[in-house]
């Protein structure tokens, strides 16, 4: 019964507090000098109203600093005028431009702005920024663009890989060519692999999400056990399709009479291109990689194309205004 005494004299005391203390208002503190203008003496002012004398001289010195301008004695706020660790305005436009483009919610609008622009930002603190900019962020779903067949394509709307082998051995080794491109810009991208395996499939996706500037909807590749399970068509469980879906690329492979019909192979023949240093002997691997990442930059930067209206892939980018900065296509 002790003990229930004691507690119940606890909870009379916590609800007996008393009210948080008002603030003086400004003509309150306008008493405070009249008064002080009359006495001179600033223990009869702080004792009559009941203040501190800290509290007195920190707002006469306030007063008299702004010439007896009124406004000094208003109440101002406690929060500090800046903040070292407050996001930058470029990175917060960066991210509400790539929310605008893919829809994306903060954990992949995390990868890419790690990937792309070397930036790390919590989810929480890209939750809160985009909240802050009025988006809605339980509409992510709805706000993702869906690709139609035909409607006009934009930038990583589509990509599709091509899986190549050196017709020469390097240091008696079987190498591969693992190329990526852009369906809109024709943009490229390429690297050699000793092993066609889903390991090295899996390299390649964190390449072309690294070399090309801007987000992956679609991903087409060719019907091998590297990309999916022959056996069950488009199989949701393959280790490389699940990956995607952790980025938030969508995976397309086509069927068996897909895959031989005349149409889908006159439009792989448009993306396709005729690698010349696949035939070429190579002494090293360094070798073979210099020379793709050379081919790379040139035909990214410098070759224009028939299908792009004899533009560069990399001036075709720029002809979206988002991408304007975007100086070099550069494959390491």
């Amino acid at each position: 019964m002790g003990s229930c005494a004691k507690l119940r004299d606890l909870v009379t005391e916590t609800t007996n507090i008393p009210p948080k203390e008002i603030m003086p208002t400004p003509e309150e503190r306008l008493l405070w000098f009249a008064e002080y203008e009359k006495t001179k003496k600033v223990t009869l002012v702080c004792k009559k109203f009941n203040i501190s004398r800290k509290t007195f001289y920190k707002w006469w010195r306030r007063y008299k600093k702004s010439n007896q301008a009124f406004d000094s004695l208003q109440n101002q706020s406690r929060r500090p005028h800046s903040n070292p660790r407050t996001t930058p305005d470029h990175i917060i436009q960066r991210l509400k431009m790539l929310r605008e483009q893919t829809g994306f919610g903060q954990k992949r609008l995390q990868l890419y702005l790690s990937i792309w622009y070397d930036v790390d930002l919590a989810e929480n603190t890209i939750w809160k920024i985009l909240r802050r900019s009025g988006v809605d962020m339980k509409a992510t779903r709805g706000k993702r663009r869906i690709v139609k067949p035909n409607e006009p394509l934009f930038p990583g709307d589509r990509v599709i890989i091509f899986v190549k082998q050196f017709q020469k051995p390097i240091n008696k080794h079987q190498y591969y060519y693992y190329a990526a491109v852009d369906e809109c810009t024709h943009l490229r991208v390429g690297k050699v692999y000793g092993r066609h395996s889903t390991l090295s499939a899996l390299d390649f996706i964190q390449t072309i999400i690294t070399a090309l500037p801007f987000p992956i909807r679609y991903l087409h590749t060719p019907i091998d056990n590297v990309f999916t399970s022959v056996a069950t068509a488009r199989s949701k469980t393959h280790a490389f399709t699940v990956n995607l879906r952790r980025l938030g690329i969508k995976h397309h492979v086509p069927t068996q009479k897909q895959s031989r019909g005349k149409s889908y192979l006159e439009r792989m023949k448009k993306f396709d291109s005729h690698e010349s240093f696949l035939l070429l002997p190579f002494n090293s691997v360094n070798d073979a990689e210099r020379t793709v990442r050379n081919y790379l930059l040139d035909y990214n930067n410098k070759q224009p194309r028939q299908q792009l209206n004899m533009v560069t892939p990399l001036q075709k980018l720029h002809s979206f205004e988002q991408f304007n900065f975007v100086d070099a296509i550069e494959v390491t």
